[in-house]
């Protein structure tokens, strides 16, 4: 994905089955901030190979009420590069039970920050 003008950029996920997510982290995006707004249940996020399913095995689980922060770097600092449909890696979820609303920040950075 380009740069983004933005300090930080918002995306609003209902969870349910395994899922990439429809706005990936810019190439400037160095911290993911994913919120778990629901009361009762979970969701699980990985940065997963186009082909893997989000799951409780593949993925970090986000319990119901809590957050979950991924210093992912900067694109220079990353092994795999940017997110994008074509990239080898995108950012996924999917629901454990229910279907949770998740919040996406993705923080944005002028220069390349190291995770």
């Amino acid at each position: 994905m380009p740069v983004s003008v933005n300090t930080v950029d918002y995306v609003r996920v209902t969870a349910g089955a395994s899922a990439t997510v429809g706005q990936q982290p810019a190439d400037n995006c160095h911290t993911i901030i994913v919120y778990n707004s629901d009361g009762t249940d979970a969701a699980v996020v990985g940065i997963l190979s186009s082909g893997t399913a989000a799951s409780t095995a593949t993925a970090a689980l986000v319990p119901a009420g809590s957050s979950l922060t991924l210093r992912i770097g900067t694109f220079e600092y990353r092994p795999h590069g940017g997110f994008n449909s074509t990239s080898s890696v995108v950012l996924k979820t999917a629901a454990v039970a229910g279907a949770p609303v998740l919040y996406f920040q993705y923080v944005n950075s002028t220069k390349p920050v190291a995770p």
